[in-house]
């Protein structure tokens, strides 16, 4: 049996409501045909096909069938978990077997039993945790996964540092916890799975890490697909923090408290080895001392280094690496193999240090240099609030198109991309395509099933002022139009804000103003504005980034989404800037090219919160006159689905608001 005479035939058995959507049944037969043939597949499907169980079905049916591990990533780990507890159950009926579907997450989710009994022995699990530590020692004794959230109870931050498992602070089969590990516990099961579930971040860190996290596998799908280029990019990224830099070298030697790793070596070793920590040290801080004299004081986020810097003269990175193989040749003394645990500890602490002096050198390296042009450096501000005294040191790729078309393509048999925004206009993937790094897919599109025409409107008034021209002006406007269209729509609204700021400074103003209780994600994070607003009748959610994307909220709770701004990227942002300027050069419009699109990928998101059923209706509001004045409004006006009335008087929206379908 087919996918397409699951969805045609069985799926009615089970609920008695079901009517086969056509685009599901398309998107689903799309996916079984790419795996079969090890083809690539990118498939825009619009809210409402039903995108989880359209890949689920053929993804399970492929893996059964042919005894394959079938890996599927996801952005969030909300929709990791719905994946897990409320899709995989329905698969699981239609096939009348029970898949093995696992949960993959990162290292640092998992108790690392060595690093829990070093500081149980030691006492040294912080104040915050004296009322709690009885409860986390059960809970250990107990838990089949060692996973942090499966522990209800309180762990403070610095107290899960000290117990997680590191990747690079780990013994291994060396170690004498590894056959009860935690860690390498699940990674054996997730080996056995029919299908493995994963984050982009976790997904991309497995590609950074020559795809040693995973079990190997061939067929791949990734929802929320546009959100993973920008994703890559980061878990190829690397930087240099001062205290962290020092914190290691402090923990191979501190020559004000005299102790350290190194006080375990030979006096031979010892002295060689802790007199090159002294001059690392002062290089370190004379490296950073004269950063700062070379970069300008007043930059508020981030301050983008182009140029080649003289500083040291490669002083700090060749003493680091000096002591990196220092560290290194000692391992022909120390064995993590020996039956002796300090010896293994000793063993371990060298590799450890080795392998991140290493790194850091090579940095400093690059970032002295400016030696690799594929990558964009930065500084970001240091902070205060820690007591941090020097700037943050970054890299990251300006292309990320290479990295997927070098790592990820040529090992993998079948990629299936698929989000309900791909391209910044239905069926137009050349830009997503770029942003990729391969024109070695199938590409699809396929419309929602929902009647945006008769089930939403569009409300963009043209009495308000540009952002660009008259800031102050226009936050006096968008705070009038929020409290008309909030009154309007009796609550039941997300207002969604480019920045932070521009939340604050609304919220501040209109909480005094507005009936509807307002939850600001500024004041109580995203997980919570979200609870409180879910469990609270007529209210209103205040939010930013993470509001844009991703968040299912049906029926009569959202029934008006408020676009405050076109949420066009900062050009300022290091990469983007890099980005821009290299196109320029190209004889390219950056602004039209990445700017626009993106801007409309970003837009087509914040729409999709409105309507997320065939029974929802409401109306999205976009505060921006610009879409009016500016030439790219049409291109905007036609990456929102087709056929919405567009209104721009408030009379005529509030007589249509009130005859839309309830």
């Amino acid at each position: 049996m087919d996918s397409k005479q699951i969805f045609e035939t069985k799926l009615s058995l089970l609920w008695s409501d079901y009517e086969p959507r056509k685009e599901q049944i398309l998107m689903s037969s799309a996916i079984e045909d790419a795996f079969e043939l090890g083809k690539n597949l990118a498939i825009e499907a619009g809210t409402g096909v039903g995108k989880s169980l359209a890949y689920l079905i053929p993804a399970a049916l492929f893996s059964l069938e042919n005894e394959a591990l079938v890996v599927i990533s996801t952005e969030t780990k909300s929709l990791q978990d719905q994946i897990l507890s409320k899709d995989i159950p329905i698969v699981n009926q239609v096939l009348s077997q029970k898949l093995n579907a696992m949960v993959a997450l990162g290292a640092n989710n998992y108790l690392c039993k060595r690093k829990y009994q070093k500081v149980m022995d030691r006492g040294d699990f912080g104040p915050e945790m004296e009322s709690e530590i009885n409860s986390f020692v059960q809970w250990e004794k107990s838990s089949e996964t060692g996973i942090r959230s499966e522990y209800i109870g309180f762990i403070s931050n610095s107290f899960w540092k000290q117990v997680a498992r590191e990747p690079d602070n780990c013994l291994a089969r060396n170690c004498p916890n590894f056959n009860r590990s935690f860690y390498f516990l699940e990674k054996e099961r997730w080996k056995k799975a029919n299908l493995l579930i994963v984050n982009h971040h976790l997904l991309a860190s497995h590609m950074a890490g020559d795809f040693r996290i995973l079990p190997p596998f061939q067929h791949l799908i990734i929802d929320e697909a546009h959100a993973f280029p920008e994703i890559v990019g980061k878990a190829f990224s690397g930087d240099v923090q001062y205290e962290s830099l020092l914190s290691l070298l402090h923990f191979l030697y501190h020559p004000e408290k005299r102790t350290g790793l190194v006080l375990k070596l030979t006096e031979k070793d010892r002295e060689k080895l802790s007199t090159e920590i002294s001059e690392a040290i002062n290089f370190l801080n004379e490296f950073f001392r004269k950063l700062m004299s070379e970069i300008p004081l007043n930059f508020q986020f981030s301050f983008r280094h182009t140029g080649r810097i003289q500083i040291d003269n490669g002083n700090l990175e060749n003493k680091l690496l000096d002591i990196a193989e220092g560290c290194n040749s000692l391992l022909e003394q120390f064995h993590k193999t020996s039956e002796d645990m300090e010896e293994k500890e000793i063993a371990l602490g060298l590799e450890l240090a080795s392998v991140q002096l290493r790194k850091a050198s090579e940095f400093i390296e690059r970032f002295r240099t400016k030696s690799d042009s594929n990558l964009v450096f930065w500084l970001e501000q240091a902070n205060q609030s820690l007591k941090e005294k020097y700037y943050h040191l970054y890299s990251q790729p300006k292309n990320t198109e290479e990295i997927l078309a070098k790592t990820l393509f040529p090992n993998v048999e079948s990629v299936v991309m698929t989000s309900a925004t791909l391209s910044p206009s239905p069926g137009n993937f050349s830009y997503f395509l770029k942003e990729i790094g391969t024109k070695e897919i199938i590409t699809k599109t396929l419309d929602s099933p929902f009647r945006y025409a008769k089930q939403s409107l569009l409300f963009v008034p043209k009495t308000i002022a540009d952002p660009t021209t008259n800031p102050e002006r226009n936050k006096i406007d968008i705070c009038f139009w929020v409290e008309k269209l909030i009154d309007l729509s009796e609550g039941n609204a997300f207002v969604l804000f480019t920045s932070n700021k521009l939340l604050q400074d609304a919220y501040e103003e209109l909480s005094q103003r507005i009936s509807y209780p307002i939850f600001s994600q500024v004041q109580l994070g995203p997980i919570m504005a979200k609870k409180e607003f879910l469990e609270t009748e007529r209210s209103v959610l205040f939010g930013v980034s993470s509001f844009w994307q991703g968040v299912d909220v049906k029926g009569d709770k959202l029934r008006n989404v408020i676009i405050t701004k076109l949420p066009f990227q900062v050009p300022t942002e290091p990469v983007l800037q890099a980005k821009m300027e290299e196109m320029e050069r190209d004889g390219k419009s950056p602004f039209w090219e990445i700017q626009v699109p993106k801007t409309c990928l970003l837009l087509r998101q914040g729409f999709g919160r409105l309507i997320r059923s065939s029974a929802d209706s409401g109306m999205v509001a976009i505060l921006d006159p610009r879409i009016h004045t500016k030439s790219y409004g049409k291109n905007i006006i036609q990456s929102l689905p087709k056929g919405i009335p567009l209104v721009t008087e408030f009379g005529e929206l509030e007589r249509k608001f009130q005859n839309l379908p309830k």
